[in-house]
């Protein structure tokens, strides 16, 4: 091996190996890895910091606990990522939190949004602001369940297999929560541009 030749970095179930049979003080390396990724995921479904910085601390604190549990054959994030929901959906039925932060970016609306450019007139730019405040309102009033998939998907950037892993569903039941999730996003848009449209006409 060369002396200048950078060290291969180790895989997330090599690093699981190490923790578990030798050194304890390298999980430090997989909080590293995954707490900003965690942090996003969790703040998205509840909507506060301080709860979500607490929720990522007992999720890694589960997750050490169970590390010996864990099977390396299996992708460590999705296995993460899966105690981060559970913990999610457990404090959101306690608290019975109502408030959630918008996920803007989805399907060909996600494309549309990010289609921005320092060449956009006003026009197009308060319509790109206008299509973004309305897929917000539309994801928030989306029950849990289907928020959760669209979370996932569209800004976690998981596949099918994975969310599948996360949630504990079949890959069939995700792709078909996900597409009548997109459907009920759609019909809440819609709902909105109709009220606003009867506004207009009271007007």
């Amino acid at each position: 091996m060369l002396e200048n030749e950078p060290k291969k970095e180790l895989t997330d179930n090599e690093i699981v190996e190490i923790v578990r049979e030798k050194d304890p003080e390298r999980y430090a390396e997989l909080i590293e890895r995954y707490q900003g990724k965690l942090f996003a995921y969790l703040y998205r479904l509840t909507g506060a910091r301080e709860e979500t910085e607490d929720l990522l601390q007992d999720v890694f604190i589960k997750a050490f606990r169970n590390l010996r549990s864990y099977d390396t054959g299996r992708k460590f994030s999705s296995w993460i990522y899966r105690i981060a929901h559970n913990e999610a959906v457990n404090h959101i039925k306690r608290r019975s939190l109502k408030r959630f932060i918008p996920w803007e970016d989805i399907t060909a609306t996600k494309d549309m949004l990010e289609m921005s450019s320092s060449a956009e007139g006003a026009d197009v730019t308060q319509i790109r602001e206008e299509t973004r405040t309305e897929v917000d309102e539309a994801i928030n009033r989306l029950p849990f369940k289907y928020k959760q998939v669209l979370v996932l998907r569209y800004y976690s950037d998981k596949s099918y297999e994975d969310i599948s892993e996360i949630l504990g569903k079949p890959i069939n039941t995700v792709g078909t929560l996900i597409n009548r999730a997109k459907k009920k996003m759609a019909v809440e848009i819609e709902k909105n541009n109709q009220r606003d449209n009867n506004k207009g006409k009271k007007i």
